[in-house]
């Protein structure tokens, strides 16, 4: 974008800004109006480098070894260590723990259609509803965890239906500006 014309764009904002409500309108910009202050900057929101670039760290831990209550890539991660590693890169702060990280963030549906790269799938065993494995999803179909019965960080497939890990909720923990207002960050 060239100067004259940003400088351009950003007068004609202000201008439009400064109008009261009701002559604003339906347009694009009166919905970025209506979705509030943003703290990242009034044209901000969550882009794919960001979601590119976590499942790119995510991937980067392929192969590391598992080990119980490690978290990091020289100890080696179980599952909820991997999850906090990651995360930390992108200011989230994590509990080192399965059950405790599944509270926070907020619920969303588990189809595939709904997912997005970066949200977490919570699994339990059985018929319990006790949370004790989670991954982080990469899109595709597939997530990457940190696998006891393989000994390392791998990237599978989301477990289906039969299987002895049974998906009980999927969190979103990152933030994405765009969704704030209707409840997911």
């Amino acid at each position: 974008m060239t100067r004259p014309f940003r400088l351009f764009a950003i007068l004609a904002l202000l201008a439009t800004a400064a109008r009261p409500a009701s002559s604003q309108g339906t347009g694009p910009l009166a919905a970025l109006l209506s979705r509030g202050a943003n703290p990242d900057g009034p044209f901000a929101k969550r882009s794919m480098a960001t979601t590119d670039s976590l499942v790119e760290r995510a991937r980067e831990q392929l192969g590391r070894r598992y080990r119980f209550a490690a978290a990091s890539p020289d100890r080696g991660f179980d599952c909820s260590g991997l999850v906090k590693y990651v995360l930390d890169a992108f200011g989230v702060d994590l509990p080192h723990n399965a059950a405790r990280i599944a509270r926070l963030g907020q619920p969303v549906a588990s189809d595939t259609a709904a997912l997005r790269p970066g949200d977490l799938l919570m699994f339990g065993r059985g018929r319990s509803n006790r949370i004790s494995h989670v991954g982080i999803y990469v899109g595709d179909g597939k997530m990457i965890h940190a696998s006891t019965s393989q000994h390392r960080v791998v990237e599978t497939k989301i477990p289906t239906p039969g299987s002895s890990l049974k998906l009980r909720t999927v969190r979103r923990v990152l933030r994405d500006s765009t969704t704030a207002k209707h409840g997911s960050e």
